[in-house]
């Protein structure tokens, strides 16, 4: 071979090997960076999720926003729901969100039914108060039918109007969750019974119960809850009791556990009411930067009082509370809480 010709094929030779070697290791860069978390530089502002309009977490969401705004970076909250705000951080299409402790159980519980729900994205900011569920029943409907309890409700077999809100809420999704582990049935059984199913918003229902429209009316809240107050200035209503076989069901599956809904908080309770409790709690995506996360958590705890001066359930968000066990939480806020019970 020609020396000349012999010099342009090694030289060739190991221009194609540099060109492979670098194609490789940028392929390598690539495949190491699509594997890191997305957007962990700290973002210009915020999204939050919060709870349908005319809710608690509507309410707080929009108190939220402003005490992020000023302290952290600019924030915005819309409208959502429990089990939808899981999916939509998990999928970055927010940062921060309201949502029940019960849901992140059930996506941990291997359960098929709640495959769909998202959360290895997802961390805990703070369990921030009690969450309750309450199945209100116009007084005359219940005592023509003799009913004091979600089982003797059940069994009805009549037409009955039965409304929650709008599927992806943590009503809606608690509810199902009741009826198919706690009672063994679901929304297509009580159609077949002859109920009526109706999902709507608060305020809609509300009307629709008040003026005789609707008999039942079941939704999950905090521990004081103006709607019901409100609708009770207008009608006479009787908040169900939970059978505590039912409660025991959720409890050893979802973690949740019994509240008692105590004499005395609203007109028509004059007996201890046990119901299914839970927790409202804030999530936010495991990619956010730790530090923006224990910023929005130092945020929230230090106007703990404007919170509760929007939404009074506030007032037992609790640094010991905070962190329930068996829950992922992401290390910025861990950090805060780890550093404020230290004190």
């Amino acid at each position: 071979m020609h020396i000349t010709t012999w010099k342009y094929t090694k030289f060739f030779a190991l221009f194609c090997s540099a060109l492979f070697i670098g194609s490789v290791a940028a392929a390598f860069a690539a495949e190491q960076a699509a594997q890191q978390p997305a957007a962990r530089e700290r973002p210009a502002h915020l999204r939050l999720l919060a709870g349908p309009g005319g809710g608690q977490w509507h309410t707080a969401g929009e108190r939220m926003a402003e005490i992020l705004t000023r302290a952290v970076v600019p924030t915005t909250s819309r409208t959502g729901g429990g089990v939808s705000n899981i999916n939509n951080v998990n999928a970055r299409n927010a940062d921060i969100a309201f949502t029940l402790t019960c849901f992140l159980g059930a996506a941990q519980s291997g359960e098929r039914e709640y495959s769909h729900i998202q959360a290895d994205n997802a961390a805990l900011i703070a369990a921030v108060y009690p969450q309750v569920l309450y199945v209100l029943m116009r007084k005359d409907v219940a005592d023509k039918h003799g009913i004091t309890t979600m089982g003797q409700l059940l069994r009805l077999k009549m037409p009955l109007r039965f409304a929650s809100l709008k599927p992806g809420t943590a009503s809606e999704a608690i509810l199902n969750m009741l009826l198919r582990y706690g009672y063994g049935t679901h929304f297509a059984a009580l159609k077949e019974q002859g109920w009526t199913l109706s999902f709507n918003d608060y305020a809609e229902i509300a009307d629709n119960f008040v003026t005789g429209e609707l008999d039942c009316f079941a939704y999950t809240a905090g521990t004081m809850v103006p709607l019901i107050l409100t609708m009770e200035s207008h009608t006479d209503v009787l908040v169900l009791e939970i059978e505590q076989q039912a409660l025991d069901a959720l409890s050893s599956k979802f973690k949740t556990y019994t509240y008692t809904i105590k004499p005395g908080l609203y007109k028509n309770v004059t007996k201890p009411i046990p119901t299914l409790g839970d927790s409202t709690c804030l999530i936010t995506r495991r990619d956010l930067p730790d530090d923006i996360v224990y910023d929005v958590t130092a945020a929230l705890w230090k106007n703990k009082a404007v919170l509760a001066g929007a939404v009074k359930d506030f007032q037992a968000f609790s640094a010991e509370n905070a962190v329930p066990a068996g829950l992922a939480v992401h290390p910025g806020a861990k950090k805060f809480w780890e550093g404020l019970r230290g004190k």
